[in-house]
């Protein structure tokens, strides 16, 4: 059975989505938005002894999806198609499992070591961020000035409620390298972003906003997960020392 999630599932919901980089996910918007908001909603699935097998986070029309070996995957798989998402995140089982076709399959790795800390600041000016992402993501990011309003805005709002943070480098007012974190909660973090400017690499400056940010965040005992786009960026990532732990199956227009 399908139900929208209520405050008073939020304990459940954590105990789900705990060591899950999907979890993660929902378990931020959770706290973010709450459950009550149009645009960002939580579906949960349960079994017929009531309990919860699976759930389902919304935010602006992208699903992200969780669930254990005991959910009904042919309900979750027509809810989830009912719906018609624009995306849908999950893990590789999962998706088998719910029958979800053209799913591109990426790397999820997570940091496992003590590297060495380097010097980076955990402020900067966000319009000239925003330019360094679009720079070297332009499929992810656009230079629309509505499309970095609503980014900022988002960011900043999960920022000041200790759900994002950022690490960056700079030279003089210039930022050279950049880390951000999409989402956070009490055990888990997700680093959604690493850019370093053209001009500025091969300085060990995508590395030192990388291990910065890792290492601050396993300091607070959360484990640092990275959905790896391609095997160059999985590469930079196990140099640094994140290891393969799982795989992340991204479907979109479902």
């Amino acid at each position: 059975m399908l139900k929208a999630a209520a405050n008073s599932d939020f304990e459940r919901l954590c105990a789900l989505c705990k060591n899950s980089v999907f979890g993660t996910y929902i378990i931020c918007r959770a706290k973010a938005y709450g459950f009550e908001r149009s645009f960002a909603e939580i579906y949960l699935c349960e079994n017929d002894n009531g309990e919860l097998t699976g759930a389902v986070s919304v935010l602006d029309n992208n699903a992200v999806v969780v669930a254990n070996e005991h959910c009904n995957f042919e309900e979750l798989a027509f809810f989830v198609s009912s719906f018609g998402f624009s995306s849908v995140l999950t893990d590789e089982v999962t998706a088998e499992k719910c029958g979800f076709h053209g799913a591109v399959i990426k790397t999820v790795l997570s940091f496992d070591t003590d590297g060495k800390d380097f010097q980076t600041d955990s402020a900067a000016d966000m319009k000239k961020v925003y330019e360094l992402f679009c720079s070297c993501f332009p499929q992810s990011f656009s230079r629309d000035k509505n499309s970095y309003l609503s980014w900022l805005s988002d960011f900043t709002f999960r920022k000041n409620r200790g759900l994002s943070r950022l690490k960056a480098v700079h030279s003089g007012e210039a930022v050279c390298a950049a880390a951000v974190t999409s989402a956070e909660c009490c055990d888990g973090a997700v680093i959604s972003a690493v850019a370093c400017g053209p001009e500025y690499r091969k300085r060990g400056y995508g590395k030192a906003v990388t291990l910065s940010l890792a290492n601050e965040l396993k300091r607070e005992n959360k484990t640092v997960y990275v959905i790896s786009q391609d095997e160059s960026t999985t590469r930079f990532y196990m140099k640094l020392g994140f290891r393969s732990c799982g795989s992340a199956a991204y479907i979109e227009r479902l």
